[in-house]
């Protein structure tokens, strides 16, 4: 089923230039008719194409940004908290968490919206889920999230069996 997922335009594609030559041959229809449907089948297979490598290269941008943004100093901070579930957060490692929940809640839209592939959105919603069990982390999520989240495009609702807000 992967395979016919993954290559649905060429298929269609092949399955398409095969029945038209089929009927070249049995003289279903004519030359020139058949060779303006092949054209045609050749134009959108070459056009799933493009839009195949489009999405690619959206998802790769958005996979760098988001990289990026998910930086040695977030990193860092989460590692620290892990090891301390006592330490008392400071005002900008509290910012600092709220922009993780930002691009977390980026990162499920652009998965909503099919840009992110389910494989990564599953490994990047494992995460989420083991950050979100620091104690510090999980506090200041329920905090933010306690009128429902709806500033987070969707992710709340999408958490919501591993963490209630209410």
């Amino acid at each position: 089923m992967k395979f016919i997922k993954q290559n649905w335009g060429f298929i269609i594609t092949a399955i398409s230039f095969v029945i038209v030559i089929y009927l070249l041959w049995c003289k279903q229809v004519e030359n020139t008719l058949a060779i303006g449907i092949l054209g045609t089948i050749a134009t959108f297979y070459f056009g799933v194409l493009k839009y195949k490598m489009e999405n690619d290269k959206i998802f790769n941008e958005l996979f760098t940004s988001f990289t990026t943004r998910y930086d040695d100093k977030l990193n860092d901070l989460f590692n620290e908290l892990r090891l301390d579930l006592v330490k008392k957060i400071e005002l900008d490692d509290k910012k600092l968490i709220i922009d993780y929940f930002n691009l977390c809640a980026e990162e499920y839209m652009w998965y909503s919206r099919n840009r992110i592939p389910k494989s990564v959105w599953i490994a990047w919603k494992a995460g989420i889920i083991e950050n979100l069990e620091i104690v510090q982390v999980k506090e200041v999520y329920l905090k933010e999230t306690k009128n429902g989240g709806k500033s987070f495009y969707g992710l709340v609702e999408e958490l919501k069996i591993y963490y209630q807000t209410t």
